[in-house]
């Protein structure tokens, strides 16, 4: 039904345009071989004055011809319009399907959607994330691993320095404690208890 409907009106559009583009050719025929006025000759030579008006029918052709050309080019530029948006139909994934949940009785569009309020959005996001860097946890309770805040570890790493970590096979050098590769100067101690 929505096909006829939209063949329908395209035939209508067209013809409605040919009955416009044949009543303009027909004015421009009438223009063409219609009777010419005859040339009067000065009568006053003290008159001045342009010998010849703006000739009707070359502002008239102009006009049909921008009107044609404007018709031409749309119609080529509507047919491979009309066939790509064909195309980007067939390999379109189908619309998503109306989310059951509605506030207001508006139905939200599914997960994720644009933020409401970026601002407060931020600052929950931070506090979370200062909260984490501030804070003491188990990470592994059985292996006895805990995060600790990062201002106590920086204390810790200022106090005990960067402990040494093992060599990749493929380095060409191999770190020892205390040496500037490591960035450790000086013995390391364990940390008090």
């Amino acid at each position: 039904m929505k096909g006829d409907n939209a063949k329908s009106s395209l035939w209508a559009r067209v013809f409605v345009e040919g009955i416009w583009t044949s009543a303009a050719l027909a004015g421009i025929v009438g223009l063409l071989t219609g009777p010419r006025r005859a040339e009067r000759p000065l009568n006053h030579a003290d008159v001045r004055f342009e010998e010849s008006d703006i000739n009707p029918r070359y502002v008239v052709l102009t006009g049909v011809g921008v009107v044609v050309f404007m018709y031409i080019a749309s119609m080529i530029v509507y047919l491979p319009f009309k066939y790509f948006s064909r195309e980007h139909a067939k390999e379109s994934p189908p619309p998503l399907p109306i989310s059951a949940q509605s506030v207001h009785g508006v139905y939200l569009p599914p997960e994720p959607r644009l933020q409401q309020d970026d601002h407060r959005d931020l600052q929950e996001y931070m506090a979370a994330q200062n909260a984490k860097l501030n804070s003491y946890a188990w990470v592994d309770k059985q292996q006895g691993v805990v995060s600790i805040s990062i201002d106590r570890a920086m204390d810790l790493i200022a106090q005990r320095g960067i402990p040494p970590q093992k060599a990749a096979p493929n380095q060409f050098y191999r770190p020892q404690v205390g040496t500037l590769e490591t960035g450790l100067q000086g013995k390391v101690e364990p940390e008090p208890r």
